[in-house]
């Protein structure tokens, strides 16, 4: 590897407590040349460190130890708005990536791309959660807090989770708008998947700042199929700025004519949302940005969203055009209420653990060689998270 596929990284600070890792030893010998400086004193250094504006953040990176389980449920933001009950695994925060809407810009203190170096316990928290209910489909991803691939190829991270998934009753999830895959290894056609969040062109241009391009993206999702890996895709935020109609039917129209229905296990909706008080900060760092310009209303959760009509107006528009050729592959929306659900998809899950429910049933008929438990609803009522 080259320091040309780290771009931007011009500092490296070292928690002097996480210096032996090997992970840090990695990374230290792979981007010698960059500055390193040792923290001594980690209180004091995140104090300070906090008033660092994220874009000079985002070209440094910052190595130390993790306290607590990295195997986590995602943080739902409850309410009125279903949940599909996913697990994270937060081995890094914040990435290279630059995304005018990122939640991440408002939700996280340490403005610095932080990776844990004491990762070896994952492996064990994943054997325990699947041991603790065995006949339960879990399903679980490492891009939650920040994209699963920027940084992979210096972290090899995924590829130690992707050797442990395999055959095991999970669904691992590698979450990315890159396509940095070629580092990937080739699998058995199995339990992992490759998934890439979805927006035209245009709108990557102007909103997802040194993501890669649709083109891009769904060459790189052709590669992964024959390394082994099945596929998802999120539409996630789906953004109403001008032209989105035209603009998503064509993205459409290429994927699903481009890509076999048979290799997607997944396919999520989501509309832009966010906090109040990351209003600001959007229009502070992207000035030239039109995405807080729309009409929104305060959801149950706190967070701004479009108007229920023009959610669902949208959300009919991308259903829709995902059906004209992909007629069985799982489609769920993230963190919307059953209204919604009911006015464009026509049914609603009952709560949390139906629609955990119905990922479980989805996968086990359309996925046969993965060989998985039956799917029982009474099981997943029974369980909290």
């Amino acid at each position: 590897m080259t320091l040309k596929q780290i771009p931007g990284i011009n500092h490296i600070y070292l928690d002097k407590d996480a210096a032996r890792t090997a992970l840090a030893k990695r990374v230290l010998r792979t981007l010698r040349g960059i500055p390193v400086t040792i923290v001594t004193d980690k209180n004091v250094f995140l104090r300070n460190i906090e008033k660092m504006p994220l874009s000079a953040g985002k070209k440094k990176l910052w190595l130390t130890n993790f306290k607590g389980a990295f195997l986590k449920p995602c943080p739902a933001t409850g309410a009125d708005y279903l949940c599909c009950r996913y697990r994270i695994l937060n081995a890094q925060t914040h990435c290279p990536l630059d995304c005018t809407y990122c939640i991440l810009q408002n939700y996280l203190n340490v403005p610095l791309i932080t990776v844990y170096v004491n990762t070896g316990n994952i492996p064990r928290e994943i054997d325990a959660l699947i041991t603790s209910q065995p006949r339960r489909l879990f399903r679980m991803g490492t891009g939650e807090l920040t994209d699963s691939l920027a940084l992979d190829r210096l972290t090899r991270l995924n590829e130690g989770l992707i050797r442990q998934a395999l055959g095991k009753k999970m669904i691992l999830e590698i979450k990315t708008k890159t396509v940095a895959i070629d580092h990937l290894p080739d699998i058995p056609k199995s339990n992992v998947l490759v998934s890439w969040s979805m927006n035209p062109d245009a709108f990557i241009r102007t909103e997802e700042h040194k993501a890669a391009s649709f083109e891009a993206r769904l060459k790189a999702a052709r590669k992964v199929l024959k390394k082994g890996y099945r596929l998802g895709f999120h539409f996630d935020p789906l953004l109403m700025l001008p032209g989105w109609k035209e603009q998503y039917a064509e993205l459409l129209e290429k994927l699903t004519s481009t890509l076999p229905e048979k290799e997607v296990m997944w396919v999520s909706l989501g509309s832009l949302r966010y906090p109040p008080s990351l209003k600001k900060i959007i229009e502070e760092r992207f000035p030239k940005t039109g995405i807080t310009t729309a009409e929104f209303v305060k959801g149950l959760d706190g967070k701004m969203r479009y108007f229920r009509p023009e959610r669902v107006r949208l959300y009919r528009h991308i259903y829709t055009g995902i059906r004209k050729r992909w007629k069985d592959v799982f489609i769920y929306f993230c963190m919307e209420n059953r209204t919604v659900w009911q006015e464009v998809m026509g049914y609603a899950p009952e709560d949390n653990g139906h629609l955990d429910y119905l990922f479980h049933e989805n996968i086990a008929r359309r996925f046969p060689g993965l060989k998985l438990p039956a799917p029982d609803l009474s099981l997943y009522q029974q369980t909290i998270s």
